[in-house]
């Protein structure tokens, strides 16, 4: 958890205090490879910060064809800042999540209730100015940028925008679940490889 108090310190201060009581409102939880974290249909009502492993969350089409909309895991060369499996849209719209959440490899999770979260949040102004500002810069920023990437940039171009930011996902992640979060298919991401690698 110390990970999680670096990042929240980059926003606001928080006292060995208050963080003693931050850190008593998770659970944890650890996870084999290959386990479901939380199933599409179902209303989200946990978040799970990430402390080990690599998940994924992903959108089944009408076809059965699964397509990854992010990736999760920590390591120090990583710009990763999506270190919170979250889907508050269903939680806060109590309706049923239209994304799966699963391992990819063994993983370890720190989990809070979002409703207990809100409720840290609702006792000043300093924990909603916290709240603002973590989803505004580590879940909404990197959601957009990606969104208007697909639309904007060619695969040549996400793809080497991903290898930036994370220099060593093939290591973590499979091939065909790099491509899917690409939005190409694996035929293209191994070419893209190829021309690179020359």
């Amino acid at each position: 958890m110390t990970h999680l108090r670096q990042e929240i310190e980059k926003i606001i201060s928080v006292s060995d205090r208050e963080w003693n009581y931050i850190e008593s409102q998770f659970s944890y939880q650890s996870l084999p490879k290959g386990e479901t974290i939380h199933h599409a249909g179902d209303i989200f009502s946990s978040i799970y910060y990430i402390l080990e492993g690599v998940a994924r969350s992903y959108v089944i089409d009408l076809n059965g064809k699964d397509f990854t909309w992010q990736l999760y895991f920590r390591d120090d060369l990583s710009e990763a800042k999506n270190h919170f499996i979250d889907d508050s849209v269903s939680y806060y719209e109590q309706a049923p999540s239209m994304l799966n959440f699963e391992t990819l490899e063994p993983c370890k999770f720190a989990v809070i209730d979002i409703s207990a979260l809100d409720a840290l949040f609702d006792t000043n102004k300093k924990w909603q100015y916290l709240a603002r500002m973590y989803k505004l810069k580590n879940l909404y920023a990197p959601m957009y940028k990606r969104s208007l990437s697909i639309m904007t940039e060619d695969a040549t171009t996400r793809y080497e925008r991903l290898l930036d930011e994370h220099p060593n996902i093939f290591d973590k992640v499979k091939a065909y679940h790099v491509a899917s979060y690409l939005g190409i298919t694996p035929q293209t991401l191994s070419k893209i490889r190829k021309n690179e690698s020359r």
